[in-house]
Parts: structure tokens; sequence; C-alpha cells
């Protein structure tokens, strides 16, 4: 067995460990989530339980995978203290929950694919903790969804965070297409749209090449929030696109290597 095949060999298993490290953290978050829940349900404020469990798994993601996020504009997110708000970002891999975990507002839910729902303990929390769900292609579940979202901005006056792109683009700078539905949300409410962008984490976590980096900082950048009081609705592509272009700008001067010799 020579060099190269062993040092492959050992590649794949420091891999494998990581990503069981990274199964260990988000599970106990879940857990302390889910111990809060009922409690925080007797008093209303269910989603609080989504902030409990992303400052586990903030201090787990930084002693114990050894990942750190830099976050840059997040006094942007302050707006969401005082109104709902709502939150789209650019959607790669499993290292997303590592950098919401680190700017989720306290009263926040979080979209998330169906399957994540039926999962034990994780999905037991983030049903409990008032989380959206949705089947991708499914129609039915797109307008449960919309009107589960419209609900929390507007009778539970709390922030949710999609991701416009519909699924992982796996850690492009070159974004999917948005999707209608977070702006079409924001013309019905009126709420503010804040964009957050995220460097490619392609180099930091890749399945294809079982590639999870210890020691590793995610950059990511919290944008100027969007006012949609006087958003039309002939108005909303053109808000997609612009919305989508600042993300995508972002995205790249964050990944570029000038910005991180800056850190």
């Amino acid at each position: 067995m020579g060099m190269a095949t062993l040092y492959s060999l050992f590649a794949t298993l420091l891999f494998y460990f990581q990503l069981l490290l990274f199964v260990f953290c988000v599970l106990v978050a879940s857990a302390a989530g889910l111990a809060a829940s009922p409690l925080l349900a007797l008093v209303r404020r269910r989603p609080a339980a989504n902030w409990i469990a992303a400052q586990v798994l903030r201090v787990l993601a930084e002693q114990v995978l050894g990942v750190a996020v830099d976050a840059d504009g997040t006094e942007h997110l302050a707006h969401a203290r005082v109104q709902p708000c709502i939150i789209v970002a650019n959607h790669q891999s499993l290292l997303d929950v590592l950098w919401l975990a680190c700017v989720l507002p306290h009263r926040t839910v979080v979209v998330a694919n169906m399957f994540i729902a039926h999962l034990p303990v994780l999905g037991w929390f983030m049903r409990l903790a008032g989380n959206l769900f949705v089947r991708q292609g499914d129609k039915l579940s797109i307008k449960a969804l919309f009107d589960g979202a419209l609900r929390s901005l507007e009778h539970d006056r709390v922030s949710v965070v999609l991701f416009p792109e519909g699924r992982r683009n796996g850690g492009s700078e070159s974004l999917l297409e948005f999707k209608k539905g977070a702006f079409y949300l924001a013309y019905c409410t009126h709420a503010p749209i804040i964009p957050i962008a995220v460097q490619s984490t392609r180099a930091l976590y890749s399945w294809s090449d079982r590639r999870f980096c210890r020691n590793a900082v995610i950059r990511m950048r919290v944008l100027p929030p969007i006012a949609t009081q006087s958003l039309a609705e002939e108005d909303i592509p053109a808000l997609i696109s612009s919305t989508r272009n600042d993300i995508q700008k972002a995205c790249i001067a964050l990944s570029s290597p000038a910005h991180a010799n800056q850190q």
C-alpha cells in the first residue's frame, strides 16, 4: 500500500469522523431546544427554542468542530428585534446550519425540507419550535408553507428564514435562480427583506471529495434591509433580480483571496 493510498484512507477517515462530530453537535443543540420547547410553549414563545439551540450549536461548532463564523453587517439584524423580517440567503450545504446558528435573531423560524421534520430529535425539536417545512415540487405543500409563513409574520410576529434558490447549490459562487415565494410574501406582508451572503464553502466541505475541514472560518455578510412598504406586485421580478445580484456580488467578494487576506 503506497503513501498516496494511506493518505487518501486517512483523509477519508478524518472526513467521516468530522461528520460524526457534526451530527453529535446538531443532536446536542436540538436536544437543548427540545428540552426548552414545552416551557416556551406555555408562555407562547416557541420560536425562542430555535435561538437557544442556535447558541448551543454556535459554541459546539467552535469548540468541537473547529469551525468559526466571521459575520459582517450583523447590525442590520437589529431590524428583526423590532419587527418581523424575511431573511433570505444563498443555500449551499450542511454548513449552512453553522453560520445560521451564529446570526439567528431571537424570534425567528426557519423553512426546511420536509424530510428533516421526520428525523428523530432534530425533527422533533424543529416541529415543536414552530419551524416550517416544504416538500419540493408539491403544490399543496408549497401553498401550506406560504400560509404558515404568512401566519408567522402577521399573527405570531416572528421573522422567517428562507433560501430562495429552493435547493442547495453545492457551494458554487454562481447562485441558482431565485424563486418567487419569499418576495411575494414580502409583497403581502410588507415585511422588510434582509439579504445574507455567505462565501462559497466548497473548499471547507464537500461530500463528493470527502472533505470537512477543521480550523476553518465561514465568512458571511448581512446586507442592508430592503423596505417593502411600497412594493407593488409588478415590482416583484425586479426585486428578485436585484436581491439575487446583491447576494451574488457579496458572495464573490467574500470568497476572494483578497478578502481572506484582510481578515
